[in-house]
């Protein structure tokens, strides 16, 4: 006997044989309401009932048939707006050659770019050696192999072409820039369609922070990193959500993307590890679900891969990975370790922004950066999953709330996805009303139009302007070819690249202790001890001091005053300390007199100082450095303000920038404020005049051939730069080569000598 239906399936069963909506379809026309056809936002071949004209369905037919043709279009035209704010500003350069072009090449924006432009030029002239002896002398890093990509790009360029390498570092940048455009539509299109891609791609292209770092001479890797991150993570969401074996070329492709954003940010191989593995982590835990033997053989590969790579790298790697971004969030957080500060907080880029400047830099629009956050926030709830695989660039733009606002170009393609997902959401309204069709393309051009009006506006100037680059360029021919240019540290790759002379600081090697060491001479009183320490120095490095320091047997706290003894003494004095310092056993030195020579060795590499007009207003952090005291934990900040312009009548000295000092009564006014002046004195060629003293504790010091002044404190006027700079005060020490003041000087440094 047959079962009974169930009474649901029953009734089911009976609507569906009486119900009024199942009509026939009469012929020549399509059994479809209108209204299905409109939700699924396509057009048929076929006109709906008594509704749509054939006109209206015909263009509907034609968009549908030339779909990519028409994203691609979109999505070059979209480049082209990227590539005109990137390249705007070389107009402005043209019209102020003097800003931004020396001998007629432009200079860049960013100092680390002469890095990769200095190795680049290396591959063109066939010198790229290991051992790279211009750097960090005398540590003398590895230049890495393979060289970066970056420089690699860039050689080839000069190669295939044979534009100057100074043009190629200048524009390059903002091309590769424009690449980010891509990833930003994959991941726009996957979560909200086309028009979530273009609107995703054309406002994370104009966001103003990333075009600062992706735009015309900003020769770093900052012009691709946020690509490869973005790139990783749609290659890997696609991976994750696709169900057949097209998958695997998305992995391959995310795989790629990973060895060539190793290649490409090549000094921060574990940053570039960790970005890159999460989204396939995500990938791999949440989503792919193979076939059993599938499965097992996709398993086998993985782990024979990675067998392999911790034969190579060593089975510790996860660990240093660990470690190694345990260490840059203490950069970035700035917290004090050891003996030394954290160079975190010198440098402006390490600065947290406040909430206005996150906006101005990223949205310029605090309407607009609203709807993005309210947008990024629906992505996430809608797509609370597949949201997962934007976790590391998220991370990595909300470290610019916390941390750093270097951290904001990882805002532009949030603040761009956020923005595109409302977007998406006002265009499948359209159903509902026509009026979204016109409501939508409204919608984006006033998103985008406050950061491609403030794009517009912008001027990036060189970092280095090119009268600081005259300075390096005549070091090249008035030092000796094998000569060390003891300059502050953002000097480094820029004397590298234009000096072609060895420095002993830069960029990439700024560690706290080093740039400590860097700023000493510069700050000491005593030129005898900065003479001394700069040729120590050069001889030593920071190897030879950590060598000392263990043969004492003590730390950076007593090790550092008693090496300042050492050589601010002379090589007689020296040998009477040295024999009261108990010494280990330390390999070659085993005497005093071994450790004597150890501190004035008797062979150096020629040494020159280069002071310049940087130096006057970055002072507050290397004069920091170089007073900076290992068991307080703290250096000197000074006060001192460089006045230029600086006319001298009867004792007034004055300025068209609002400076007035009556050096005869002692007394100034600056910016508001009124000084009691110390001491007041006017420098010429060969000549000093001082006028009265006064009660307060501001010098006044002016070098009248340049018209060129300083209001200083007495702990930075008695430093060897002020004596040197504007003093123009040379001893036995120090030798005026080349005076350009207030651009630039040249000193030969000779310290002394063990007979």
């Amino acid at each position: 006997m047959a079962k009974q239906r169930p009474l649901a399936v029953a009734i089911r069963g009976f609507m569906k044989r009486h119900s009024t909506r199942k009509r026939a379809t009469a012929p020549g026309k399509v059994g479809r309401t209108r209204k299905t056809a409109r939700d699924e936002g396509y057009a048929t071949n076929h006109p709906l009932p008594d509704s749509e004209p054939n006109g209206r369905a015909a263009v509907s037919a034609w968009f549908k048939s030339h779909r990519r043709f028409i994203e691609i279009a979109g999505l070059l035209l979209i480049i082209a707006i990227g590539l005109l704010v990137r390249l705007e500003d070389l107009r402005d350069w043209r019209q102020h050659p003097q800003r931004a072009f020396y001998k007629g090449q432009p200079l860049l924006t960013t100092f680390d770019g002469y890095y990769y432009l200095s190795l680049a030029r290396d591959l063109v002239e066939g010198t790229y050696q290991p051992v790279n002896r211009m750097r960090a002398v005398p540590d003398y890093p590895k230049r890495p192999w393979p060289p970066p990509l970056l420089s690699v790009l860039a050689a080839g360029v000069a190669r295939a072409t044979g534009f100057s390498l100074n043009w190629i570092g200048a524009v390059l940048p903002a091309v590769l820039g424009l690449l980010l455009a891509i990833p930003l539509y994959g991941l726009g299109r996957f979560y909200g369609g086309p028009v979530m891609g273009f609107t995703s791609s054309l406002t994370g292209l104009l966001s103003f922070y990333y075009v600062y770092r992706s735009s015309l001479g900003w020769f770093d890797t900052d012009c691709m990193n946020v690509t490869w991150a973005t790139g990783a993570a749609w290659c890997f969401l696609m991976f994750g959500t696709c169900s057949t074996r097209r998958r695997y070329w998305y992995l391959a492709a995310g795989m790629l993307t990973f060895l060539l954003f190793l290649w490409w940010w090549d000094q921060t191989p574990q940053v570039a590890t960790l970005v890159t593995m999460v989204p396939l982590l995500v990938a791999l835990i949440f989503f792919y679900r193979p076939a059993k033997r599938e499965g097992l053989t996709f398993l086998a590969i993985v782990t024979a891969l990675t067998i392999l790579v911790l034969a190579w790298k060593g089975v510790d790697l996860p660990a240093r990975i660990i470690s190694d971004a345990v260490h840059r969030y203490t950069y970035i957080s700035k917290e004090a370790t050891g003996y030394f500060p954290n160079m975190g907080l010198t440098i402006s880029e390490q600065e947290r922004p406040g909430l206005s400047e996150i906006i101005a830099k990223t949205t310029d629009s605090l309407p607009v950066f609203l709807v993005s956050c309210l947008g990024l926030g629906l992505l996430f709830i809608r797509r609370p999953k597949t949201s997962l695989f934007l976790s590391v660039p998220l991370v990595l733009g909300i470290f610019s709330f916390l941390f750093a606002k270097r951290f904001l170009i990882f805002l532009a393609p949030m603040t761009a996805l956020g923005t595109g997902f409302v977007a998406s959401v006002l265009w499948k309204y359209r159903a509902r009303s026509r009026v979204f069709i016109a409501v939508v393309p409204l919608f984006v051009v006033l998103v985008a139009w406050p950061s491609f009006s403030k794009d517009m506006k912008k001027n990036f100037w060189p970092k280095e302007p090119p009268y600081l680059i005259a300075g390096m360029d005549m070091a090249a021919r008035k030092t000796a070819p094998n000569g060390v240019i003891w300059a502050w540290w953002d000097h480094g790759y820029p004397i590298n690249y234009w000096a072609r002379r060895a420095t002993i600081n830069d960029g990439s090697v700024h560690n706290p202790e080093r740039s400590v060491y860097n700023g000493i001479p510069l700050a000491t009183h005593d030129e005898r001890l900065a003479a001394n320490f700069m040729r120590f120095y050069v001889a030593r490095g920071l190897t030879g001091i950590h060598r000392f320091y263990n043969a004492i047997g003590k730390g950076a706290d007593k090790g550092l005053p008693l090496i300042k003894r050492i050589l601010a003494a002379g090589p007689e004095g020296a040998h009477n300390i040295l024999k009261g310092v108990h010494f280990r056993a330390n390999g070659t030195c085993t005497t005093g007199d071994d450790w004597l020579e150890f501190f004035y060795p008797r062979y150096v590499r020629p040494i020159y100082l280069f002071l310049d007009w940087r130096l006057t207003f970055t002072n507050y952090w290397w004069f920091w450095l170089g007073t900076w005291d290992p068991i307080l934990h703290d250096g000197v900040h000074p006060f001192y303000r460089a006045l230029y312009g600086v006319r001298l009548s009867n004792g007034i000295a004055r300025n068209a920038n609002g400076f007035e000092a009556d050096m005869k009564k002692a007394i100034a006014s600056f910016q508001g404020r009124r000084f009691l002046l110390k001491r007041s004195a006017v420098y010429t060629e060969d000549s000093v005049k001082e006028f009265a003293r006064g009660p307060g504790n501001i010098n006044l010091e002016v070098y009248a051939p340049a018209d060129f002044a300083a209001i200083e404190d007495d702990a930075i006027a008695e430093s060897v730069f002020n004596k040197l700079f504007i003093r123009h005060q040379p001893d036995r020490y120090f030798s005026l080569i080349a005076d350009r003041v207030p651009s630039f000087q040249i000193w030969r440094v000779d310290g002394d000598r063990l007979e």
